[in-house]
């Protein structure tokens, strides 16, 4: 249930157009700007990071994907969420070959800072889709 008052940074579509700024310059001190003390990002299969690990993800991922190349889209909001979602490529350091990701994120609000982020994804290499296929399971 939304709650009844505006939790949200100021204007929705533009803190998507900032945050993609700030991932598209890897710039990983702002990116960990804005989540409250206690703030938590959940992925995968329940997969949880908070306090310094949390914040300090998001240097981590431009210090290993250094090419990356991002989008983000805005989706919608209400008082207290805003949703994107993304696209990327970036060379793997471990294979040589270009990755690509799409996703979709949610965030959560409190007081202006992200108290939740919610983060699902698909990865696969460069070229190695298979056509055709009506569904898949990765």
């Amino acid at each position: 249930m939304p709650s009844t008052q505006n939790h949200l940074p100021g204007d929705p579509r533009k803190w998507v157009r900032d945050l993609e700024a700030i991932w598209q310059a890897r710039d990983g001190a702002r990116a960990a700007q804005g989540f409250t003390e206690d703030a938590v990002q959940i992925w995968g299969s329940d997969q949880r990071q908070s306090g310094p690990e949390l914040l300090a993800r998001p240097a981590k991922w431009f210090a290993y994907a250094k090419d990356l190349q991002i989008t983000k889209q805005y989706i919608a909001h209400t008082d207290d969420c805003i949703v994107a979602a993304w696209n990327s490529v970036y060379t793997s350091p471990e294979t040589g070959k270009k990755v690509r990701e799409r996703g979709i994120e949610y965030f959560l609000f409190r007081n202006g800072k992200i108290r939740e982020q919610h983060v699902w994804q698909h990865s696969w290499n460069d070229g190695e889709v298979r056509s055709g296929a009506e569904f898949s399971t990765d």
